[in-house]
């Protein structure tokens, strides 16, 4: 009864059914990719700066970036299904800069979901048996990092541009992508101070002798 119910009230108005599929299955995609982001940035935190890598924390590292994919493919099929609901049904909603901005925003999440793919998992596999930075050079590591905080702003930005409907029709493109560009340097500053921090650390520990080795080392890197 509730079912068919159901089913009888959605076939009332098919076109709002259609954007309450769309938003549904967007805010899925938002949190499978937001969430498994997340956890796979304090699984470096946590275990893969100070610990070494294992085959374990490596079989979860690889399966979150699965779902961090599948969370991302959700995004722009329900992305380019509200840019084709608009266009057919509320045209006025493709003025809304807002959307653009969130779209270019998910494409420099893509293009740097690409790079992970391509260069950071492999990475992280090679790393097995010893910490993630061993055997790195200064510039790696850095972008490293680097790639890590863009990853985690390009995620939360969307949600929280998806939070703010009093934005809609009023803040122009370029000052959402600007707010976006500081946020984006915040986290690349902060990062990059842990960087140094743990390269501080790291040295520490090392005999005075093996310091001063190392420095013409640290200096080509």
């Amino acid at each position: 009864m509730g079912l068919m119910y159901l089913i009888d009230t959605l076939r009332l108005d098919p076109v709002a059914s259609i954007k309450t599929g769309l938003r549904i299955v967007h805010f899925i995609g938002l949190a499978l990719g937001l969430g498994a982001a997340t956890v796979l940035d304090l699984m470096i935190l946590k275990f893969f700066l100070r610990s070494k890598v294992t085959s374990d924390q490596w079989n979860v590292f690889h399966f979150g970036s699965r779902i961090v994919n599948a969370g991302l493919i959700l995004l722009w099929i329900t992305g380019l299904g509200f840019l084709a609901y608009y266009s057919a049904f509320d045209p006025i909603r493709l003025g809304n800069e807002k959307v653009w901005a969130k779209m270019t925003i998910v494409l420099i999440l893509t293009i740097n979901g690409i790079f992970l793919h391509m260069v950071v998992l492999p990475k992280v596999k090679a790393q097995i048996g010893r910490s993630l930075l061993d055997g790195m050079s200064t510039g790696q590591r850095s972008l490293f990092f680097a790639s890590g905080a863009l990853s985690a702003t390009s995620w939360y930005v969307p949600l929280l541009l998806g939070a703010m409907p009093q934005l809609n029709f009023v803040v122009p493109m370029t000052t959402i992508l600007l707010a976006y560009a500081l946020l984006l340097t915040l986290a690349l500053l902060a990062t990059q101070l842990l960087f140094l921090a743990l390269g501080d650390d790291r040295r520490s520990e090392l005999p005075s002798s093996l310091r001063d080795r190392s420095e013409p080392v640290m200096g080509l890197a």
